[in-house]
């Protein structure tokens, strides 16, 4: 059992007198009073975070911080870096949808030469898609039968779309794998990928320049779990992601050889799907002025008198990189 949470509940006023009296300058009071009721006070910690001074008997390793602020802290340094946060939220979600369209249409394509309706035809999918759970499990469905339920819910709030429409007025409503796929989002393209024959998997990731499916597919569960975090308006840019991607073997793909040598922490951190999602876009004229202005984003990274972007998993000289020139 956890220990009972006793802390009250605090005034806007109170919660910027607590965040001064461990050490963080504000310099304008009724702005910062104004950031704290359209932010949020527990939303703003998260950023305040990488101020907090480090504990003297804190372990290699271990994010022991203490309760108060290093020397040079102040509010609207942090609001500079969540408007930071917020900008590179808003350019990644616009590479990822570029990156995610043009996955539906590699599925569709590939998934296509197998069957029209091979989404509901699991004999033709992996095996070990379409398997049922041993009894053990605490699993009820095979991992087809969670995207299948989860696709019928979709094709079901779509059924005022006009095309829905018209399949289930001609077609009984069964959809092409090149027209369901426009339904789907991002997880579940992915989670399909996956549940495709290898051959299937090997030819989309060759659509995209890869010659390697499970680095591929890593790479798609990683950037899902990444367009998620950005979606939802989450702190993202020294979060550390839940789905990491594989790097690619070494000399398979040279722009992003740098990857190799980023440590465990690093490697779980945004600055890996940023540039997997360069290097995706790199031969279409929209990644080109995509990977331009993600790079300006990330150029306007405050100076904090603690942190910077290491923190996020960047190389310390990753605009000379030849990924970024």
């Amino acid at each position: 059992m956890g220990t009972r949470y006793t802390k009250p509940h605090l005034s806007f006023e109170d919660q910027l007198a607590k965040l001064e009296s461990r050490g963080l300058v504000v310099n304008d009071r009724v702005s910062a009073l104004r950031s704290l009721k359209d932010i949020g006070y527990y939303r703003l910690t998260a950023y305040l975070h990488t101020l907090r001074g480090y504990k003297s008997d804190a372990l290699p390793g271990h994010d022991d911080r203490l309760d108060t602020y290093v020397p040079g802290s102040t509010f609207e340094l942090v609001i500079e870096l969540w408007r930071f946060d917020r900008r590179l939220r808003l350019d990644l979600l616009d590479g990822l949808e570029h990156v995610e369209v043009a996955l539906r249409t590699s599925v569709a394509y590939q998934a296509g030469l197998l069957d029209p309706f091979v989404h509901h035809k699991p004999e033709l999918l992996a095996p070990e898609f379409t398997a049922q759970p041993p009894t053990t499990s605490q699993a009820r469905h095979s991992r087809y039968d969670e995207w299948l339920i989860r696709y019928l819910e979709r094709l079901g709030k779509a059924e005022d779309e006009a095309f829905v429409r018209w399949f289930a007025h001609k077609y009984e409503g069964l959809l092409p794998i090149w027209v369901a796929t426009e339904l789907l989002e991002f997880g579940q393209t992915s989670r399909l990928l996956q549940g495709l024959p290898l051959a299937q998997r090997r030819a989309i990731a060759l659509d995209f320049g890869v010659d390697e499916p499970k680095t591929f597919t890593s790479w798609i569960a990683s950037l899902n779990g990444l367009r998620n975090v950005a979606a939802h308006h989450s702190r993202l840019w020294n979060r550390s992601l839940v789905a990491v991607a594989r790097r690619p073997k070494p000399n398979r793909i040279t722009a992003l050889d740098h990857l190799q040598e980023l440590d465990n922490v690093a490697r779980v951190k945004v600055y890996v799907p940023i540039a997997i999602v360069v290097w995706l876009l790199r031969e279409r004229a929209e990644g080109r002025e995509w990977r331009e202005r993600i790079r300006a984003t990330i150029e306007t990274f405050p100076a904090l008198p603690q942190g910077s972007l290491l923190n996020a998993g960047f190389p310390a000289d990753w605009q000379d990189l030849d990924l970024w020139r």
